[in-house]
C-alpha cells in the first residue's frame, strides 16, 4: 500500500512539473519579442568587443566554406550555378525551440561582383509555437543583382521564398534538396556587420 502511493505521489508530481514546464512554453510564447527591425541603422554599435566580432565572423566563414564544399560534392551543377549567380548566401540553422528564441540562425551573403561579405540572421516565419527546428544549412543562389542588393541593405521580404530569382538547397544529415518554400525573414546582423 505505501509503495502504491509513493508511485501515485511521484506520478502527480510528474505531472505537475510537464504541465508546469508546457504553461510556461505558452507563457513565454506569448512574450517573446519579434524579429530586430530589417532596417536596422548602420551605426547601430556592436555588443561584441572586436576580437569577439572578428572570431563570430571567421566561424561563419568556416561554416560557408564547409557548407559550399558540401554542397559542391553532393550536387556537382551547382559549382557552375554559383560561379554565374551574381551572389550567394550561406545560413546555418540552429536545433533552437520556436518558443526560446526570436534568431534561428546566422550566415553571411557574398556579393560575386565585388567579394563583399554582408553578415546575416534569420528566423523561421513558418513556425507554431513550440515547434522544434533541426538543425540544417541552407545556400542561397542570386540570379539577379538588383534582388541581391535589396537582400544585403535591407534584409529579405515576406515573400522571399517564391521569388524565382533566388534558389534555395538545403543540406542535412540526409543530403540536399532544392526548397520551394523556405519560411524565413533574413536581416543584417548588428554585431557582426
Amino acid at each position: 500500500m505505501m509503495i502504491e502511493l509513493m508511485n501515485l505521489l511521484k506520478y502527480m508530481i510528474f505531472r505537475f512539473i510537464t504541465a508546469s514546464g508546457l504553461l510556461l512554453t505558452v507563457l513565454l510564447a506569448g512574450c517573446a519579442s519579434p524579429p530586430k527591425p530589417v532596417d536596422q541603422p548602420a551605426s547601430a554599435p556592436s555588443a561584441l568587443s572586436e576580437k569577439a566580432r572578428v572570431e563570430q565572423q571567421q566561424a561563419v566563414l568556416k561554416i560557408r566554406d564547409q557548407t559550399l564544399r558540401q554542397l559542391k560534392r553532393l550536387k556537382p551543377p551547382v559549382k557552375a550555378e554559383i560561379e554565374r549567380a551574381a551572389g550567394y548566401g550561406v545560413f546555418e540553422v540552429n536545433g533552437l525551440n520556436a518558443v526560446l528564441a526570436e534568431t534561428h540562425g546566422r550566415g553571411v551573403v557574398v556579393e560575386k561582383r565585388t567579394g563583399k561579405a554582408a553578415y546575416m540572421q534569420l528566423a523561421r516565419t513558418d513556425l507554431r509555437a513550440g515547434a522544434t527546428v533541426q538543425p540544417y544549412r541552407q545556400v542561397l543562389v542570386f540570379h539577379n543583382p538588383q534582388k541581391l542588393q535589396q537582400f544585403i541593405t535591407s534584409g529579405s521580404p515576406a515573400d522571399a521564398s517564391s521569388d524565382p530569382d533566388i534558389k534555395v538547397y538545403q543540406l542535412n544529415g540526409k543530403g540536399v534538396v532544392v526548397q520551394a518554400d523556405w519560411g524565413a525573414r533574413y536581416f543584417r546582423d548588428p554585431d557582426l556587420n
